[in-house]
């Protein structure tokens, strides 16, 4: 089999696999996830010059008491550091939050 069809076929796989764990991720919190206050801690840009990859990290407790902090799944345009924001978190993906 050619070299090139094989790197693509990884690929597509590694790719498959990446949105399943997404989705299942996504899924997870929607359904059971557990709402708290959190702070948005930072906001960092990790785009180029000519393009905007914005990820948005928030602070906040488990009902554990522990504190975590976690990437926004779905930030909003409009967040500033220091902002408080309601969440839904999973505890098995508790570094990813999603505003509600």
């Amino acid at each position: 089999m050619d070299k090139g069809i094989i790197i693509w076929i990884v690929f597509l796989i590694v790719f498959a696999a990446g949105t399943l764990i997404s989705r299942q991720m996504k899924k997870g919190i929607i359904d059971s996830g557990i709402e708290t206050d959190a702070v948005v801690s930072r906001i960092v840009d990790n785009g180029m010059p000519d393009e905007i990859d914005i990820n948005a990290y928030v602070r906040f407790h488990t009902e554990e008491g522990e504190e975590i902090e976690a990437v926004l799944s779905n930030p909003g345009n409009d967040l500033k550091e220091g902002q408080k924001v309601r969440i839904k978190y999973h505890p098995k993906f508790r570094n990813n939050a999603r505003l509600i």
